[in-house]
């Protein structure tokens, strides 16, 4: 893999570039910026005291930023709790946006007609300065460290598929692992796009090989043994949405004027699919000038990008997919530029991309920045924390995205309403409810541009025990007869 120093010197300035962005964000606000930010202090924190993950999850990024945190520490940078802040929040900063690399050289080997070798460091941009990648900061970490590796896995199957070698093959399945230690959709993204890659590899020769079927077992035996080693719950999360992906569909909801997604999640959808219906086309066209290999890397790009941005898939799941979308989509890029055949078209392309960049840009840093927790309100929490029973059997019940802060500052079990069961009321002698009543940061189902995510219900017969400025705490010594409150919409 040659790179020239031109584009060396290029790649480093954007990454840079991108980095700060990103460390802007980051470092915004006083306390870990985001809905779910605290969710990687309580690991990283929980991985340094006793060695385990305190909310069980795919756990390479917490294990990094925790020997990270561990060098800060030791080196006497900051104090214990400070060093897993900044370890969590300079990670997130400079690591993802490593994509760049896997990215320049995927985009490299897929422009197959130098005549602007401008386009292929303007294609790597997308990957690191695309809206949907800017959008997955702080809170999103495992996403951004799942993007880096799910680039690097779409190289080393184009080499796979170009030059077949058992070190490809081996370093490709690498690759699935590292998102498989990471993230649970990119992880489901992967395996699926290696079964494609497998099945039109067999279309597009037309043979049938028994590798193909054997590595297809093998690839689905390991994703069940990694997600049951991991999180057991997680395979009833796979079953559901094979069965449930288009419940609900994005488009339809979108339609009847209720809003599951945000104004830039739907100019990213589009932009993708209309991404994906240009490439559709010129593969169509150009399909017999096209070598083995990227007949069977373009279409296996182009399905996987159709399935992961369609605007008929359930809201419950579009939003996550359709972040993950664009990387297969970048891919196509330089298959579109190739196959243009109008040296002005090729220049409307290009400059379309420019313009998309710089919207990208310009978008995320005029998104306002907030934490789910400041100053007073950790105080606050630090106050009722020394009031609350000692006996140890205490479970927390709070809306989404105060349970990480809940747990990290309170130190104790803290889960979300909608996974209540009544068998908890016989595990724990305190099932509290913490309400906020005042300052709420704007987080909601489909982040700052709805409504906020609404506070737990209150079974009957709940009391108060605990009143502050912004949280009050309830005991609720029995369950509600009907569950179903939990779970009803605002």
């Amino acid at each position: 893999m040659k790179i020239s120093k031109y584009h060396f010197a290029l790649l480093i300035v954007l990454y840079l570039i991108a980095s700060i962005i990103r460390l802007s964000i980051n470092f915004a606000t006083e306390f870990i910026p985001g809905s779910n930010g605290a969710f990687y202090l309580a690991n990283v924190r929980s991985i340094l005291e006793t060695g385990e993950i305190l909310f069980k999850d795919f756990p390479l990024i917490f294990w990094i930023e925790a020997l990270l945190a561990k060098i800060f520490i030791v080196s006497g940078i900051t104090g214990f709790e400070k060093s897993i802040d900044l370890a969590c929040r300079l990670f997130d900063s400079f690591v993802p946006t490593l994509s760049i690399i896997p990215a320049y050289f995927l985009i490299k080997r897929l422009t197959t007609k130098n005549e602007n070798p401008h386009s292929i460091i303007l294609f790597t941009t997308l990957s690191i300065l695309f809206i949907s990648f800017l959008l997955l900061v702080s809170d999103f970490q495992k996403n951004s460290l799942g993007l880096l590796w799910l680039f690097s896995l779409m190289l080393w199957v184009h080499k796979s598929l170009e030059e077949k070698k058992i070190i490809n093959y081996i370093i490709s399945f690498i690759f699935v692992a590292l998102t498989g230690a990471t993230h649970f959709g990119c992880f489901l993204v992967a395996i699926l796009y290696i079964i494609l890659v497998l099945l039109i590899n067999n279309l597009v020769n037309r043979k049938i090989y028994f590798k193909t079927a054997a590595t297809m077992v093998l690839l689905l035996i390991t994703a069940y043994i990694i997600i049951y080693a991991i999180s057991p719950p997680r395979l009833r999360t796979v079953i559901d949405f094979i069965y449930n992906m288009f419940r609900n569909p994005v488009i339809i909801l979108f339609f009847e004027g209720k809003p599951v997604l945000s104004p830039i999640d739907l100019a990213s959808i589009f932009l993708i699919n209309m991404t994906a219906v240009f490439a559709a086309i010129m593969y169509v066209k150009n399909y017999k000038t096209l070598s083995s290999a990227n007949r069977v890397f373009i279409l296996s790009a182009l399905i996987l990008t159709f399935f992961l941005a369609l605007p008929f898939i359930g809201f419950e799941w579009s939003q996550r997919l359709s972040f993950i979308s664009y990387i297969p989509a970048v891919s196509l890029m330089p298959f579109i530029l190739d196959n243009i055949v109008s040296g002005k078209r090729k220049k409307n392309f290009m400059v379309t991309t420019i313009i998309v960049v710089l919207l990208s840009v310009f978008v995320r840093m005029s998104i306002p920045v907030y934490s789910n927790m400041n100053r007073e309100q950790y105080s606050e929490l630090r106050e009722l924390k020394e009031k609350l029973p000692k006996d140890g059997n205490v479970l927390m019940v709070a809306r989404h995205g105060l349970e990480w802060w809940s747990s990290y500052i309170l130190r104790m079990p803290v889960i979300k309403e909608g996974a209540l069961e009544k068998i908890y009321w016989d595990r724990f002698k305190y099932m509290l409810f913490i309400i906020q009543k005042k300052d709420k940061a704007p987080f909601g189902p489909i982040g700052i541009f709805g409504t906020p995510f609404r506070e737990p219900r209150l079974p009957e017969q709940s009391n108060l025990i605990l009143e502050g400025e912004y949280f009050d705490i309830y005991w609720a010594k029995f369950p509600p007869v009907d569950m179903s409150i939990f779970f009803e919409t605002p």
